[in-house]
């Protein structure tokens, strides 16, 4: 059986949820397909207005051109919400801890 024609959108969902979020919407298609566990590809001829719409169904979850993209995309999701930073600086431990200047200092008067 040939693969119908159209773009590949990649999605990280199931293709059980991916049609859920799809049925009875169009923008063009054709088919979705699994690409591994919680992966799906939505094969549509989707442009424009329409593609944009596409997109912005699954904008929670990510979606992207290639699978190496999406892969990306979700990489870089989990490490801004671990807290590591991909180019985080080192901490300079060696540094002596300064002292607020003189003039910054809380005052002892009570009202």
């Amino acid at each position: 059986m040939a693969d119908p024609k159209g773009d590949k959108l990649y999605i990280n969902l199931s293709a059980s949820q991916a049609r859920r979020r799809l049925k009875g919407v169009g923008y063009g298609v054709r088919k979705v397909q699994t690409a591994g566990r919680n992966m799906a590809v939505v094969i549509h001829t989707a442009v424009g207005h329409n593609l944009r719409a596409l997109r912005a169904i699954f904008a929670d979850v990510g979606s992207a051109e290639s699978e190496r993209e999406l892969l990306e995309k979700i990489e870089h999701r989990l490490q801004r919400q671990s807290g590591l930073a991909p180019m985080q600086e080192p901490l300079n431990q060696d540094e002596e801890l300064r002292e607020p200047p003189p003039g910054d200092q809380p005052s002892s008067q009570s009202f």
